[in-house]
């Protein structure tokens, strides 16, 4: 495989509307929100802009309807210089998901997926040079499992986050290289609670496992072996949104530069700590520069 492999996402795209509020409401509450932030967003999307932030060679994927959010989304990816292709669906509605942000970072997510689903993103084909796919649960299970069977056949490597893990198929796990998911994504697929038991069953299925625990940082898994623990930058959190999207971005592209998986882990965990200090998710995920030189300094 080469240096510098594509690295192909097929996956979501949303029109993001990020609502801040001090707390985030209980069942039944109603609370006075702050602001609200349009943005462009999507498991999918924000993953192909943390590759090419990443300095990967990346090439969006996605499907959207014939209406304001989708022209919106395709205005704001060429605004971001992101190399993307969009599939119309004139049938469905453009994707949308309304976040609440309190003013600890936290989030609560509610998705629509509209065309997101739309079967015409299975129509794909995979073909020389053999690259990276990366895969999200947002565009539903049926275009999942045609991919990731085209894929393989073609060569090339499977990375999914299994997000969210309600929509997971266990059959993908034997086609898939590399899992990037949180602590609770990781027990509810696993069946474990414990986290180092749910890493090393995932990656005796799966090749590579990363386990992301938000401020507590990373634990990185491999052919049934924990291979070790990153900590998280510490930082003051202003948004999470997007951050494990950011991880995944910047690991796809480390690993597929031949980084080693701690080294991929190490870079990645500290793009992710940069970019909850930022609201939002697009705008907030860093380039590979302001990464290395944080790095740099801390070190020094």
């Amino acid at each position: 495989m080469a240096k510098n492999p594509p690295i192909w996402i097929i996956g979501s795209a949303n029109c993001d509307y990020s609502i801040f509020a001090a707390t985030l409401p209980n069942i039944g509450e109603t609370v006075f929100g702050t602001s609200v932030i349009k943005a462009p967003g999507g498991k999918g999307l924000n993953q192909a802009v943390a590759v090419m932030r990443a300095g990967g060679q990346v090439q969006f994927y996605f499907a959207r309807g014939q209406d304001d959010d989708g022209e919106f989304i395709s205005n704001s990816l060429s605004e971001l210089n992101l190399p993307y292709s969009a599939v119309l669906d004139d049938k469905l509605n453009t994707g949308c998901a309304y976040i609440l942000v309190d003013n600890k970072g936290e989030n609560q997510i509610v998705v629509v997926p509209g065309a997101n689903f739309s079967t015409k993103l299975s129509e794909h084909n995979f073909a020389d040079p053999a690259g990276w796919l990366v895969l999200q649960l947002e565009i539903g299970q049926l275009n999942n499992a045609a991919l990731v069977a085209k894929a393989k056949q073609a060569g090339w490597k499977i990375v999914l986050t299994p997000a969210p893990a309600s929509e997971f198929d266990r059959e993908l796990l034997a086609s898939v290289d590399v899992l990037t998911l949180n602590q609770s994504e990781s027990a509810q697929i696993s069946g474990m609670d414990n986290l180092e038991d749910a890493g090393i069953s995932l990656s005796s299925q799966v090749e590579t496992v990363f386990i992301t625990q938000g401020a507590s940082g990373v634990t990185v898994f491999q052919s049934g072996q924990l291979m070790g623990h990153i900590s998280a930058l510490r930082v003051n959190a202003t948004d999470a949104t997007g951050a494990g999207d950011t991880f995944c971005g910047y690991v796809v592209t480390s690993l597929a530069q031949g980084f080693d998986s701690l080294s991929a882990a190490r870079l990645a965990t500290a793009a992710a700590g940069m970019s909850v200090q930022h609201p939002g998710a697009v705008g907030s995920i860093p380039i590979r520069a302001e990464v290395e030189a944080l790095m740099g300094s801390q070190t020094d």
